[in-house]
């Protein structure tokens, strides 16, 4: 299955991967990249992740039966608003969003009758941004989370299969469920790597080894993105934040109290929970956000 001409608008890391992807196993027509430097679209270009850049955004629609948006959170619901007027006829919008429910929300409200808007996210990617650390197999046996308003139209099941072919697994959510869930999965735990570094002192930071460059690997992460990410999803990040604490105030009365029992009981759950789903691997390339 081919899916003639595919625009990507933020060809980096996400969308470069998306672009060398549909190119190795020759799943598009023409793929068009949209950026906003001619220095990045140069590079997505001689790495193949693109077959022709450019800076006009509404130009690089027209003619696109599936547009992709990937840039940052921030910019999606303004880049979605600036194209959907020159998109064509019975194409496909779609984006890799770490939130959804506010990008949903605005692009349905602003989407064409004659297009489909199909809200996606790749749960793949790295602590590095750019195209340069883009791959062809970044999404094999990642987990993509669909949100459709409709998931029983054939434009949902598109951009579905689309993501198949990548190499991804398939998971339909509803907006809200993504959002609340992610806050638990993938925006609180980085916070809390941005946090266990913040609360380091600067001169000691040099005496950790690999527990705490594994543990806080992902707050390297671009700071302003995710700077929108945490406003975005800003009430299911705090519930996520209180449970945390939580949990670590009843770890701070089992120390206080020496109940070295109940200490271990939480060690052992814990250690338990994370080998049943990362199977003990110490890294995983679909980590992230």
């Amino acid at each position: 299955m081919k899916f003639g001409t595919v625009c990507i608008i933020g060809p980096g890391l996400i969308g470069g991967s998306v672009g060398l992807g549909l190119k190795k196993k020759n799943l598009a027509k023409t793929i068009v990249g949209v950026g906003h430097r001619t220095s990045s679209l140069e590079k997505a270009t001689k790495m193949h992740a693109i077959d022709i850049g450019t800076l006009n955004s509404e130009e690089a629609v027209k003619d696109a039966d599936i547009v992709i948006l990937a840039t940052s959170v921030n910019k999606i619901i303004d880049t979605a608003k600036k194209i959907i007027p020159f998109m064509k006829s019975n194409a496909i919008l779609t984006d890799v969003g770490s939130t959804k429910k506010y990008i949903v929300e605005q692009i349905s409200h602003n989407i064409r009758k004659d297009i489909t808007f199909v809200g996606a996210h790749p749960i793949a990617g790295s602590e590095q941004r750019g195209v340069e650390f883009a791959s062809a197999d970044l999404f094999e046996g990642c987990t993509c989370i669909i949100t459709p308003i409709d998931n029983h139209t054939a434009e949902v099941e598109t951009i579905s299969h689309l993501w198949r072919l990548l190499g991804a697994k398939i998971t339909y959510l509803t907006p809200e469920q993504h959002d609340e869930i992610l806050a638990f999965v993938s925006h609180l735990p980085h916070l809390v790597a941005s946090c266990l570094i913040n609360s380091i002192k600067k001169e000691h930071l040099a005496c950790g080894a690999s527990g705490l460059r594994d543990t806080t690997r992902i707050a390297s992460g671009d700071p302003e993105l995710w700077m929108h990410i945490f406003d975005q999803n800003r009430e299911n990040i705090i519930k996520s934040i209180d449970l945390f604490i939580t949990e670590l105030g009843r770890f701070r009365n089992d120390l206080l109290n020496k109940n070295n029992a109940k200490i271990l009981d939480r060690l052992k759950n814990a250690k338990l929970s994370r080998d049943n789903v990362f199977h003990n691997n110490s890294t995983n390339k679909n980590t992230n956000k």
